[in-house]
């Protein structure tokens, strides 16, 4: 009987939410009549906000009918079209087409009026030509131009408006991610020396901070206490709010920044914050896929169930550790310890440890310093039956550099190895891509970063030769600089810290936000949130306590409804 009540309460809601859309669908109509056929602009700016306030869950339909209002509005020059179109920006960016259309309109409004509907200047410091235009022509339009068959990466630069950065905010966001990377120009050509890419990167990100005019009133409805409190534990901790954070959200205290961080802090020293390590760390760097490789047995004998346990276990105790002692972010690829044990520290050749459990070991020497010296992902970014420095390079290439490496041509066959041949290194094998220019530009990215990993073998386990011959460990970074075994290419990674940093707070604001996937995208118009998490943790040595808490004072974790 029961079942029954609750199928019918069901089938009345769902009833209720297709009325609803039929009826704004209805009002749309009309107000296309009467801006289309009749003329009548203000009846049709009403009709429209009405099916945008009707809509329900019918987003598309919402983000159509803003759009026509803010072109109603725009057309009897009203100023308050452009909170129209940034609310489009604010409330709907999964909306691509409208979206689009709004950020468009938004920048043609700034040129023609310096002046918002508010009557406050609208920012003027989105021309980044004196610094971004030299940098193209000397070093980038050669190979990112129109007059290119394929423009590399798919990026025309010089058809980009560098007196405007709002104008495409999408492209000069990933252009911003590509200079923090040192992505550009390849190994080989000429490129700018540091002081060239740090002054673009910085006259960039301030320019971006002003392009986006949504932000202007994305803390217009700001979430409750109550509501804030139950959003900081699902992040944290996966769990409702426990009694002390509820107390400071029912007395008001979480509009307060230092309650916030004192609340963040105790939270990441309770056991439950393993929920960050399950949800986003593991699943960030491919952890959670660690039981799908499958060592050969003939090549691998000694290799066992009990170790691949015993890895997962590692990196799991290590991450938490991160969490709850509160390091800075850069510790994970420096921190020299971990927890070993007898069987996987006699795997990694480290003496000295007993027993079956696991516990905190100092490491002999910075060779597997941090995740990248640990079994779990050196396995997990190897073949069955030997290393694979393409896997490796493009791990370290999207966790270090942020960045996402090409999708690799059509009938690519997989590497393998003649039977019958000579033993080669792993080198001289994967030198066959330099020889072949359908692989050798994308390759030159990430086979350089995990070739610099081949002292570890297929499971992680340290070696001096590969088939007879000594390993040669030693390559070039983006920035050209070199690099001789895992030591020196770790402290060599540290340079490009700025883009580990923004790239890994970008996708942990994305976590907390609820977005699906594994990268946990951010809309364009969030990244000023992003770079001003970075700036305020930037003091405090980017420790995990202040990431976390810059992420949930920020405006895309506190508005009243987070976009999806």
């Amino acid at each position: 009987m029961t079942g029954r009540i609750m199928l019918g309460v069901l089938l009345v809601l769902g009833l209720s939410l297709s009325v609803l859309s039929q009826n704004a669908q209805e009002i749309y109509q009309r107000g296309l009549v009467q801006e289309q056929a009749a003329g009548q602009l203000p009846q049709a700016i009403e009709l429209y906000l009405n099916a945008a306030k009707e809509a329900g869950k019918d987003r598309t339909l919402a983000a159509k009918a803003l759009i026509h209002a803010a072109g109603a509005r725009e057309k009897l020059g009203q100023p308050e079209a452009a909170d129209l179109y940034s609310e489009v920006l604010r409330s709907y960016p999964e909306q691509r087409e409208q979206a689009q259309m709004a950020q468009m309109r938004l920048a043609a409004l700034t040129q023609k009026s310096p002046a918002t509907s508010q009557g406050t200047v609208r920012p003027s410091g989105t021309d980044v030509s004196a610094v971004a235009a030299p940098l193209f022509e000397e070093y980038c339009n050669r190979c990112h131009s129109q007059s290119r068959q394929s423009p590399a990466g798919g990026l025309t630069l010089d058809t980009l408006n560098t007196k405007n950065v709002g104008e495409n905010t999408a492209v000069w966001e990933n252009v911003l991610r590509r200079l923090r990377a040192r992505r550009d120009p390849p190994s080989g050509l000429p490129r700018p020396d540091q002081a060239a890419f740090q002054s673009v990167v910085s006259r960039l990100e301030a320019a971006l901070d002003q392009a986006y005019p949504a932000n202007s009133s994305l803390m217009a409805d700001r979430v409750s206490d109550e509501e804030l409190a139950t959003r900081m534990a699902t992040f944290i901790w996966g769990t409702a709010p426990d009694a002390p954070l509820l107390d400071d959200a029912r007395q008001g205290r979480l509009h307060d920044p230092a309650v916030v961080d004192r609340q963040v802090k105790r939270m990441l020293q309770d056991p439950k914050s393993i929920t960050l390590v399950n949800g986003f760390f593991e699943p960030k760097f491919s952890l959670d896929t660690l039981f799908n490789s499958k060592p050969d047995p003939a090549t691998f004998p000694q290799f066992d169930l009990s170790l691949v346990l015993s890895m997962r276990a590692e990196t799991r105790m290590f991450l938490e550790s991160q969490l709850r002692e509160d390091h800075g972010a850069l510790e994970l690829w420096t921190a020299n310890y971990s927890f070993l044990n007898e069987p996987l520290a006699r795997h990694y050749g480290i003496s000295n440890v007993y027993g079956t459990d696991l516990r905190r070991v100092t490491l002999p020497d910075n060779n597997r310093a941090g995740l990248l010296g640990q079994g779990s992902v050196l396995l997990l970014t190897s073949q069955s039956g030997r290393t694979s420095p393409v896997r490796r390079g493009v791990w370290v290439l999207r966790n270090i550099f942020g960045m996402t490496a090409p999708d690799p041509p059509p009938n690519v066959p997989e590497l393998r190895i003649p039977a019958g041949t000579p033993p080669h290194t792993m080198r001289e094998l994967m030198a066959a891509h330099e020889a072949n220019p359908a692989c050798a530009n994308c390759h030159a990215i990430f086979d350089p970063l995990g070739l610099a990993l081949e002292n570890f073998d297929g499971v992680g386990q340290w070696r001096n030769l590969d088939r007879g011959v000594m390993i040669d460990a030693a390559g070039t970074l983006p920035d050209g600089s070199g690099f001789n075994g895992p030591a020196e290419f770790r402290t060599g990674l540290l340079k490009f810290r700025d883009a580990y940093y923004s790239s890994m707070t970008q996708q942990l604001l994305g976590y907390a936000l609820g977005r699906k996937g594994r990268s946990w995208r951010l809309y364009d118009y969030e990244m000023p949130s992003v770079r001003a998490i970075l700036k305020a943790s930037a003091a405090n040595d980017y420790r995990w306590s202040s990431i976390i808490s810059g992420i949930v004072k920020s405006a895309p974790f506190q508005m009243k409804n987070i976009v999806p």
